[in-house]
């Protein structure tokens, strides 16, 4: 069974994804409803033969398929990370289950040139991309949130307004110089806030281990971890703040600790996501086997 195809619009030529609602209706669902979208397209770094972009819901796995069996064109979503990924060519190495959801129309040729450009020139310019349901709008209109007060209404500002557009903070860290700076505060952050990231999901994923002040506790010792080295070593005090705000929230009495963990992923996600946009990774990439082939 399927359902309206996708368009999937990079450097102003669109290419279609016809979806299947067989594996991943709840999955599907939630992109459909995040639809039109502007995306930031990410490189691979390990499975290598695919390209990636960040979205802003949570769904758990459903039907899980091993990426590693994912054939050129195929178009899935992988949870742990909240990210969308098509396929142009078998992956080379990755453990992770993912949830099929369609395949990319025709030839995969130029999506390979795009992903080998892409990876090449990450960290240079930001590839940007736009994603819509053919025959609909595909220009954006961003959530702005209903007015809320308190803690969870200042994690849930932060975590729109993250989604909107990139935060002036990482700006302020490219600009910074000094030895090793800006690289070294961008690569640490960038760790530090995948880190917390994935652990942050893996509590909010889990359903049966962990009771919710179990959640609560292992959740704040990973942020005020995490704060110590994104606000602390990389000046990166905003989001520090936002962070804090998080933890506050984590014994429940405002929200539930589900609906805050699920908050603090998406917004630890995308600011993540920003800081990776200006790493080059193909360089260092290059740089590190030229060092590994010297005499």
């Amino acid at each position: 069974m399927t359902m309206d195809k996708l368009v999937f619009r990079a450097e102003g030529v669109d290419h279609g994804i016809t979806l299947t609602d067989r594996f991943a209706p709840n999955t599907l669902a939630a992109l459909r409803a995040s639809l039109p979208a502007r995306l930031d397209i990410h490189c691979a770094k390990v499975a290598g033969a695919h390209i990636m972009w960040p979205v802003p819901f949570v769904e758990r796995i459903e039907q899980a398929a091993d990426v590693l069996t994912m054939e050129p064109g195929s178009f899935f979503y992988w949870p742990e990370r909240q990210y969308l990924e098509i396929t142009y060519a078998e992956l080379q190495a990755e453990a992770a289950a993912v949830s099929y959801l369609g395949k990319l129309d025709g030839d995969v040729g130029w999506l390979r040139d795009y992903a080998d450009r892409n990876r090449r020139e990450q960290g240079q310019r930001i590839f940007e991309a736009a994603m819509f349901v053919a025959g609909q709008d595909a220009e954006p209109a961003f959530d702005q949130g209903s007015i809320e007060t308190g803690a969870l209404g200042k994690l849930r500002a932060a975590r729109l307004a993250a989604w909107r557009q990139q935060p002036d903070e990482v700006a302020r860290l490219l600009d910074r110089r000094g030895l090793m700076i800006p690289f070294g505060p961008l690569s640490l952050a960038e760790g530090e806030m995948r880190k917390l990231h994935e652990l942050l999901w893996r509590l909010w994923n889990d359903t049966s281990r962990y009771t919710d002040t179990d959640k609560a506790t292992i959740a704040t010792f990973a942020i005020e971890a995490a704060i110590a080295r994104v606000a602390g070593f990389c000046h990166m005090t905003e989001t520090g703040d936002v962070l804090k705000t998080g933890a506050q929230l984590l014994p429940g009495d405002e929200a539930t600790v589900q609906d805050v963990l699920c908050e603090l992923v998406l917004y630890c996600g995308r600011i993540a996501a920003w800081l990776d946009l200006h790493i080059c990774w193909w360089p260092m990439n290059e740089t590190t086997l030229a060092a590994r082939t010297k005499d």
